[in-house]
């Protein structure tokens, strides 16, 4: 499981590490979008690294921030580990990784926008002649 965070929600963040910890989420990092973060990561002894990143506009809040996630998952990937991205604010009761099946390439959670889609959508991309396409499916 990866999370991405800067300096300004290390409150959040410290509440996420002490959640995902008490439930034995061992395999847990934090990807940490500046100094000051990763100095609170480090002395709680959370695995996490330094990736400072800024959002096009500078900007620092919670918005600009999530925007950094797409090219942060895509590192994560290039280098060819699976990744559950969450977001802070999530609360888990229990190990989601038992519940998930890994029938689709991209798994995406989200809020929704309207009552459909707050049920979570599959979309299957149309595959080309061979199966060797990079993405068959992404699930949000």
């Amino acid at each position: 499981m990866a999370a991405v965070s800067n300096g300004n929600i290390l409150h959040m963040l410290g509440q996420f590490v002490d959640i995902v910890e008490s439930i034995g989420i061992a395999n847990v990092m934090v990807v940490a979008l500046d100094d000051r973060t990763a100095q609170f990561l480090s002395k709680r002894r959370t695995p996490h690294y330094l990736r400072p990143l800024r959002s096009r506009s500078g900007s620092t809040d919670n918005h600009a921030t999530s925007g950094l996630k797409f090219s942060i998952l895509a590192e994560l990937l290039s280098v060819g580990v699976s990744v559950l991205l969450s977001d802070v604010d999530v609360v888990f009761t229990q190990n989601p990784f038992p519940a998930l099946y890994a029938d689709a390439d991209v798994e995406g959670m989200s809020d929704g926008w309207d009552e459909l889609s707050a049920y979570g959508h599959t979309h299957t991309l149309p595959l080309p002649m061979s199966t060797q396409g990079p993405l068959r499916s992404i699930r949000l």
